[in-house]
């Protein structure tokens, strides 16, 4: 099932205070336990265990109904005075004034208005995307009050700005499913992109659904908007049968510099170990960078995935392998 993006609109003074306060800072569970129902805690401390909340409620009665539509794994997106600056993932709701007056205070006191309609959110991420940009995708106009866009809306969306496709753990893609998209795939002109099912079903093979993961390149662990699930031979020539080897095509580099040094072929993998480009000419930082990673072991350097690793190595020019040592 395609998750759904939820417009969450946050221009207004208030709302950008709150949004710093619940969603760009967390909310020690211990500080708010005592205002939670008992199966509500147990459920967030699973989901939580670091104790740590991110939080976001409503307060106009017209957006109950959407707020109750709402799923685990819908994406919402805050728009910050036409520029969407976060997204988060969907995970729990519960209706509790006391809790939302304890966070937030009153919404219009004169009213006793608070924002009662609770929602949880986990992988925030800041993003910086022009919200008429997603309006001009999908060809719509709703610009005010919280919204949940249908199937057809959001699978657009996600599509278009992968940045918001948070792959919580109950969207599950079956590798049947996805190997299926890729042959229906090759009678659509569209062939040398991933589709939407392979790439999800590779990032919950790297990943496990986790909030972070280790870059396989430098070893060091990131947050999971911070890695990308790296083709080792690029896809764009790899045959039909390659396409569908999802299991061992791809392993997962972080953004800040692994996965565009080993795109570009500044460095690669040899028997199972990460080398430099014998003859590649480098800036020295990016000399700096490439040397405080070389001899490192790559643990998904495997029996099935070594024939792609010898791809990069050839077609980047790193043979012949006397002159690619790291020694």
């Amino acid at each position: 099932m395609t998750a759904r993006v939820i417009y969450q609109p946050c221009s207004d003074d208030v709302a950008r205070k709150n949004l710093q306060t619940t969603i760009l800072n967390p909310v020690l569970f211990s500080e708010i336990a005592d205002l939670l129902e008992p199966e509500l805690q147990a459920e967030l401390l699973a989901a939580f265990p670091d104790g740590k909340l991110f939080i976001w409620g409503l307060a106009s009665p017209r957006t109950r109904n959407t707020w109750l539509a709402a799923e685990p794994g819908d994406t919402v997106i805050f728009n910050t005075k036409t520029v969407i600056t976060v997204s988060a993932c969907f995970t729990h709701r519960t209706h509790n004034r006391d809790l939302a007056l304890k966070l937030w205070g009153w919404a219009d006191k004169e009213n006793e208005s608070t924002w009662e309609n609770i929602y949880f959110v986990t992988d925030v991420r800041h993003q910086a995307i022009r919200f008429k940009a997603i309006q001009a995708h999908i060809n719509s106009r709703h610009d005010r009050s919280f919204y949940r866009y249908d199937a057809a809306q959001s699978a657009a969306i996600l599509e278009r700005f992968p940045s918001l496709d948070h792959d919580y753990a109950d969207n599950e893609v079956s590798l049947e499913e996805a190997r299926k998209d890729i042959e229906d795939q090759s009678t659509d002109g569209m062939a040398n992109r991933p589709t939407r099912l392979e790439h999800k079903y590779i990032v919950r093979h790297l990943f496990q659904g986790k909030l972070t993961g280790r870059c396989c390149i430098c070893l060091n662990e990131y947050p999971r908007h911070l890695l990308v699930a790296a083709h080792i031979k690029k896809r764009s020539v790899c045959s039909q049968k390659e396409k569908l080897d999802i299991k061992n095509i791809a392993v997962p580099m972080c953004r800040l510099g692994c996965d565009p040094l080993f795109e570009h072929g500044y460095l690669s993998v040899k028997d199972g170990k990460v080398i430099k480009h014998p003859s590649r000419e480098m800036t020295a930082a990016t000399a700096s960078y490439v040397e405080s990673v070389v001899g490192r072991e790559v643990r998904e350097w495997a029996t099935k995935s070594q024939k792609y690793f010898e791809w990069h190595l050839s077609a980047h020019g790193f043979e012949p392998g006397a002159l690619a040592g790291i020694g």
